[in-house]
């Protein structure tokens, strides 16, 4: 167990996948961006850009296990980078076209596509929002057959404000003053549901939750938890870059 108020870091070998691959998400970003013709085009760049995860997923775990401190941070940094990538991409395409979503065609997908922008948790982390948006393409995709009369273009357009009003949303909670702070308080019992115990088992109880601060003043929170299987016990930290925040209330 960890000493009370001993602070974690990442590792080296954490910061060097997180700076290694988003370099790579954005390098794909910006090629993506360039090649943006249509509302179509904006779809599959999108798209494209979703299966990123699938590249730093597998190589964090080849140093990590997922359900470990440090990979589960990777996983969430470059999540959020990704997302915003995208996020970028689609609302620097949509302001250039110019082109509103017809009301036909965003009724049709709100009714069609689920989950939707309303499902959102409160402060949602980067997997969550990377499910919704892989679940809406794959609902999107046999629409146009469904025979709507809707023209094909008029859902791709709907269907990358949709993906874009999503987005906005996460991004929102990541960058929006007081929201961001509570935004990384909520993350933190995201952390907790996805680690694992040395002993196999997936649930931790969270037993005391303390604010804390270094030796230098600066805040962090310390989560001293109890695995329900075996009783063991470990502590985790988490830092609160945005708790200044707290203060503007």
């Amino acid at each position: 167990m960890n000493k009370p108020g001993e602070k974690m870091s990442l590792s080296p070998q954490a910061r060097k996948l997180i700076d290694q691959h988003s370099r790579a998400i954005d390098a794909a970003a910006q090629e993506a961006a360039r090649k943006l013709t249509s509302a179509a085009s904006a779809l599959g760049a999108a798209c494209t850009l979703l299966n990123q995860r699938a590249r730093y997923f597998g190589a964090t775990g080849e140093h990590f296990s997922v359900h470990e401190y440090d990979g589960i941070h990777v996983i969430d940094a470059l999540d959020e980078r990704l997302l915003k990538a995208i996020g970028a991409m689609l609302g620097a395409y949509l302001e250039r076209a110019r082109r509103k979503p017809s009301p036909e065609a965003t009724a049709f997908l709100e009714e069609k596509l689920a989950p939707g922008a309303k499902d959102i948790p409160q402060y949602p982390v980067g997997y969550m929002i990377h499910y919704m948006l892989v679940r809406a393409f794959q609902l999107f995709e046999p629409l146009p057959q469904e025979g709507s009369g809707l023209e094909l273009g008029d859902l791709e357009v709907a269907m990358a404000h949709h993906l874009r009003s999503i987005l906005q949303r996460y991004v929102e909670t990541r960058e929006k003053p007081v929201t961001r702070h509570f935004s990384d308080v909520a993350r933190e019992y995201s952390v907790v549901m996805r680690l694992k115990c040395g002993c196999g088992a997936e649930k931790f109880d969270v037993k005391l939750q303390a604010l804390c601060q270094t030796s230098g003043g600066t805040p962090y929170d310390r989560l001293d938890l109890q695995c329900r299987d075996c009783g063991g016990q470990r502590s985790i930290t988490f830092n609160l870059p945005h708790f200044k925040d707290m203060y503007r209330l």
